[in-house]
């Protein structure tokens, strides 16, 4: 048996830790092109999971590190999950973003609404010139600093081996942040 990957067990933590406190969640699938037949087409995830509190659906697309300081903006965070998130951020009772996750660095976890995201990557890619980040701002990816400064803590706590995470609390303060939207 293949070992998993940082990313699949920090969304495995996250879908665990929303049944723990009865939200209700669902996991977007994704499928192994290694078991499809040669030249199968495969359509690609939009993001990786819907997450319900009345009345809000949010739309998140994970993302973690294990050692890095900095998430890739073409290669972890692909260009068709930031659209999907961008189009679903538009519909009336969606709040849509990432869970950006450092296990190396205490397992610090935020999440980023996707119009933060996008004027953050627009000032790195010098679309925007004028901002107000403290942080260094990298042309190509999201530091933890970044992170820290735009981002809502999603605070957790490490069990035994997996992590905690206290997503009812950190979907309150988002639905009053973002709810009028």
């Amino acid at each position: 048996m293949l070992a998993k990957n940082v990313g699949k067990l920090f969304e495995e933590d996250i879908q665990n830790s929303c049944e723990d406190q009865s939200l209700f969640f669902y996991r977007i699938k994704d499928v192994n092109p290694l078991f499809l037949k040669k030249n199968a087409r495969v359509s690609k995830n939009l993001y990786d999971s819907f997450i319900f509190k009345q009345p809000f659906l949010f739309a998140i697309e994970c993302k973690s590190t294990e050692v890095s300081k900095s998430i890739n903006f073409n290669q972890k965070i692909k260009q068709h999950q930031i659209e999907a998130l961008e189009k679903s951020a538009k519909h009336k009772g969606i709040i849509a973003g990432f869970f950006i996750n450092y296990k190396k660095y205490n397992n610090e976890t935020y999440f980023i609404h996707i119009n933060d995201f996008l004027k953050l990557k627009h000032v790195a890619e010098n679309q925007i010139k004028e901002h107000t980040y403290k942080s260094k701002i990298n042309k190509s990816s999201i530091s933890l600093e970044n992170c820290r400064e735009i981002g809502i803590p999603l605070l957790n706590r490490k069990k035994q081996v997996k992590y905690t995470y206290y997503v009812n609390k950190l979907l309150d303060e988002l639905i009053v942040k973002y709810g009028d939207n």
